[in-house]
């Protein structure tokens, strides 16, 4: 079950990244389309936006690698001690349902 949550959570994490890929994409296209005849202050506000679109693709990049990095090292923790990992599961479990039920009863 393991290895099939953490493909969907792969599955997931790509059809996102490429998403925001996508939209990149769809800005840089924007810009280019903008046509020739801007004046500078359209210019300088098309180079302003590349340069964010540059650090945005760059960011997106580190945060992929991070997210992915941490999903493997959660994983491994999880495998390495899955005991410790139920009882986490269910001590945040019941204080979720401990706190759902109080506010139920408190709003009647």
């Amino acid at each position: 079950m393991s290895k099939k949550y953490s493909a969907m959570l792969s599955d997931q994490a790509d059809s996102t990244i490429e998403e925001l890929r996508g939209l990149l994409a769809e800005a840089e296209q924007a810009l280019s389309s903008a046509g020739d005849a801007a004046t500078d202050e359209v210019q300088a506000l098309r180079e302003r936006l590349r340069g964010v679109l540059a650090e945005g693709q760059a960011t997106l990049k580190n945060v992929t690698a991070a997210a992915r990095r941490q999903a493997a090292r959660a994983d491994e923790t999880i495998r390495e001690n899955p005991y410790q990992a139920i009882g986490i599961a269910a001590a945040v479990g019941l204080l979720a349902g401990y706190l759902v039920s109080r506010n139920c009863s408190d709003s009647r």
